[in-house]
């Protein structure tokens, strides 16, 4: 899964959905005044730039893979901003005092590898922590994969999905994480339309926006139709609620 997209039109998708996470997620992994963080799995640096007002940027690392890493840099001046991924973090082993990352690992080929790595690069007695949608409670991806399987039933789903908190914190453990610890958090954002809803998928952003983008015209409308009949039919504002389920472990 590749995000070769812009700054932009993430943050029109899930940034919106970022942004409302940030915070409590670093509060979750115990962010504050006087430690240094990384950002793994940075995208646009909606975290980042999070961290950075906890820390000050001089503070904050940050790494992504894909093209969306020049917007975490541009957000965030001042931060040590590099293109790389998460499974080789090109710092020296103990070199932070907390890694997070947020929405990553389940685009990860390997998550323990991400979680290993992070940990590596974590002076001991330091914080590693990571989060992922509960996708059956994350309205914007979920209602929409259902929408696309109506259509078209071999649809993928989808990346990695954790079947359980427990399952996480196996994970962590599984990382060689100390005093682990899962935890779920909510969030939400509004649409002022169903158009404006719709309209964010059709930048191509993470694996709905592809599928969406690859639709033929009519299967497209024929998804978006299903979708808009899914939420009820809003005529009005969309309300759209999501669940994260986080991780934190020590070093």
């Amino acid at each position: 899964m590749t995000f070769a997209v812009s700054g932009d039109a993430y943050d029109n998708f899930m940034g919106r959905y970022s942004r409302e996470l940030a915070p409590a997620f670093a509060d979750f992994a115990g962010v504050e005044r006087g430690q240094t963080a990384v950002d793994v799995g940075c995208g646009s640096g909606v975290l980042t730039d999070e961290l950075a007002h906890r820390l000050g940027a001089e503070a904050v690392a940050a790494a992504d893979p894909s093209p969306l890493v020049e917007a975490a840099a541009a957000r965030v001046p001042g931060a040590d901003v590099r293109k790389a991924p998460a499974e080789d973090l090109p710092w020296p082993d103990a070199s932070f005092d907390a890694a997070l990352a947020q929405l990553v690992i389940h685009f990860l080929d390997d998550p323990r590898a991400g979680l290993v790595e992070m940990r590596r690069v974590v002076r001991p007695g330091g914080v590693v922590a990571a989060c992922s949608w509960n996708f059956p409670k994350m309205q914007l991806l979920h209602t929409f994969w259902e929408a696309a399987l109506h259509v078209t039933p071999t649809a993928a789903r989808e990346t990695l999905e954790m079947a359980s908190l427990d399952e996480l914190a196996e994970l962590g453990r599984g990382a060689g994480l100390q005093d682990v610890e899962a935890a779920s958090l909510e969030v939400g954002s509004r649409y002022e339309s169903f158009g404006e809803l719709w309209e964010s998928f059709q930048h191509g952003v993470g694996p709905a926006g592809q599928h969406c983008a690859s639709l033929e015209p009519e299967a497209r409308n024929a998804v978006r139709d299903e979708y808009r009949r899914r939420l009820g039919d809003p005529t009005g504002s969309v309300e759209l609620a999501a669940e994260a389920w986080t991780v934190r472990g020590s070093v």
